[in-house]
């Protein structure tokens, strides 16, 4: 038989199993560095466990809030702009021959620059859909809006990514 959480560190495991893949999808597809994005879900969660004032009527925005705040803050002292990383189009555990791994990461590195130039909201879904596998459903809750709306997204924006790659001689009919 399953105890509710009796605890306030009951309550916040339980509000992190909840939510924190979630928040890492969002704060990286802000930030592109998916090390930076698992640092602000912490930051997070660790200013909600240390929190005193008024009750949070709604939780999950604010460690949403929380955490883009503190990405925007690291972001502003480091004064450098995040970079993609290898992870978001991380290669199973396979061997591989050299020059298919010479041929991926060059695809990789295109992927990357061509995500770069993209709008947040655009690379946001791109995220969701291909790393972290969720349905229209579960990124249309995050984003707040329709499913429709999100496989309206999705589709221009693999469009985009798909001009932008051909702008850069790697979709070649």
């Amino acid at each position: 038989m399953a105890e509710e959480p009796s605890t306030e560190t009951d309550s916040l495991d339980a509000l992190y199993r909840e939510h924190n893949r979630e928040l890492w999808a969002i704060f990286y597809s802000q930030c592109s560095d998916p090390e930076r994005a698992y640092d602000a879900v912490q930051e997070a969660f660790l200013k909600l466990h240390s929190y005193s004032g008024e009750a949070i009527r709604d939780p999950r925005a604010w460690l949403l809030r929380v955490g883009q705040n503190w990405l925007r803050d690291v972001a502003r002292r480091k004064s450098s702009s995040c970079k993609l990383t290898a992870t978001l189009d991380e290669m199973s555990n396979d061997r591989f021959a050299p020059e298919d791994i010479l041929s991926s990461d060059e695809n990789r590195e295109a992927i990357r620059d061509a995500l770069l130039m993209m709008l947040e909201d655009d690379r946001k879904v791109l995220v969701m859909k291909y790393s972290l596998s969720w349905s229209s459903a579960q990124m249309a809750r995050v984003m707040d809006c329709s499913a429709a709306a999100i496989d309206m997204r999705l589709s221009r924006a693999r469009r985009r990514l798909a001009e932008l790659l051909e702008e850069q001689g790697y979709l070649n009919e």
